[in-house]
């Protein structure tokens, strides 16, 4: 493990960094393994022309990942450039060694070198081995725990009665200005938020598969727009490849199975095959939860007995979103938020604003 090098990972690497993270299994109630396509960086650059990958290499063998992509992020008022870390993967032989640390070192150096005014990291709850990057060791900067995470599954089992207030429709191009000053006003009420305009949306939508207008949602009353949502299939980039599911999952699946001889029912998960699930993104209101809600519960009834298991939401944990999922049927899976930033001084600032941290869509594309 000695002589493991850690390099910038070229599109050459693709079959080798797809073998490796086959062997990094995501364990809990459903065993699975994250599978990105056609190759491991291609949302990541259409997201973000300057994003980077780092691998480490033990002579011919890819044994560690770690993926960094950029955007501009505003903190407490103040435009930044933040950077995010994610598609960390270590092959479990080499776990016990410093093939991790290496890598995050080697992000983090880069990154301290550039104009980037703080890092985004989300870890899973209780990872004993991610923590150890959060202590400020090793010139790692010191860390602000941003808060937990919360990954919300929806079942589409149900169907959910609608506020009769609002029309939900697609959105049209001339709809555009005014959905970016939905986006601008909704992430004023977060401590920490994207930067939306009209470049990145119509950058997300004119280039990412499954982010046309056909994949938006609004809801008008009175013909202005109150909310709006996307529905994104994610799988042509990015699928989560089933291998094992624990007992009470199980039974779940049977279940499900047996109810589909007599109701709609939502597609089984099954061994060896894709989870197919559908990712609520680029949601906002006009002070007017009701209508988001209204959106997220068409997108639940017209996916009932379709062709996905889940619809999953993914937000901070104290993010008022998560008010309006109390009757949705679901499973939560938990992270935590870490905030490594050049300027430290900010983090009692962070602290005593209570408001949640809007995610960029890169934090969940």
């Amino acid at each position: 493990m000695s002589n493991t090098v850690i390099r910038l990972a070229e599109d050459a690497d693709n079959d080798r960094i797809t073998e490796m993270s086959e062997q990094c299994l995501q364990e809990g109630m459903i065993t699975m393994f994250v599978n990105r396509t056609p190759r491991f960086n291609t949302l990541h650059r259409l997201i973000d022309s300057r994003a980077v990958h780092y691998v480490a290499c033990c002579g011919e063998e890819i044994t560690g990942l770690l993926g960094v992509i950029h955007f501009p992020f505003r903190m407490l008022g103040k435009e930044c450039r933040a950077a995010y870390l994610l598609d960390f993967r270590v092959a479990r032989e080499h776990r016990g060694g410093m093939t991790a640390f290496r890598l995050v070192k080697e992000a983090v150096s880069t990154l301290e070198a550039t104009d980037t005014d703080f890092v985004i990291a989300n870890f899973l709850k209780d990872n004993r081995h991610s923590l150890i990057f959060t202590t400020g060791k090793a010139k790692i900067p010191n860390s602000f725990f941003a808060g937990e995470n919360k990954i919300f599954n929806i079942l589409p089992l149900v169907k959910m009665k609608l506020n009769k207030r609002f029309e939900i429709s697609h959105p049209e191009s001339s709809d555009i200005p005014e959905l970016i000053e939905l986006y601008r006003k909704y992430s004023e009420s977060f401590k920490m938020a994207p930067v939306f305009d009209e470049d990145l949306l119509r950058r997300l939508t004119g280039s990412i598969k499954g982010l046309s207008p056909d994949n938006f949602f609004i809801a008008r009353e009175n013909g202005k727009i109150k909310a709006v949502a996307a529905a994104w299939d994610e799988h042509y980039y990015k699928s989560y490849q089933v291998t094992r599911l624990n007992l009470p999952v199980r039974i779940a699946a049977l279940a499900i199975q047996f109810l589909s001889l007599f109701i709609r029912t939502p597609r089984p998960i099954r061994l060896n095959e894709p989870l197919r699930q559908l990712s609520l993104v680029l949601y906002a209101h006009d002070k007017c939860p009701e209508a988001l809600e209204t959106i997220f519960r068409y997108i639940n009834n017209i996916h009932i007995g379709g062709e996905y298991t889940l619809i999953t939401l993914y937000a901070q944990a104290t993010d008022p979103l998560f008010s309006l999922m109390k009757k949705f049927i679901g499973v939560t899976i938990r992270s935590d938020m870490y905030i490594f930033a050049r300027d430290t001084s900010v983090y009692p600032q962070l602290a005593a604003d209570t408001s949640p941290v809007l995610f960029h869509p890169g934090m969940i594309l």
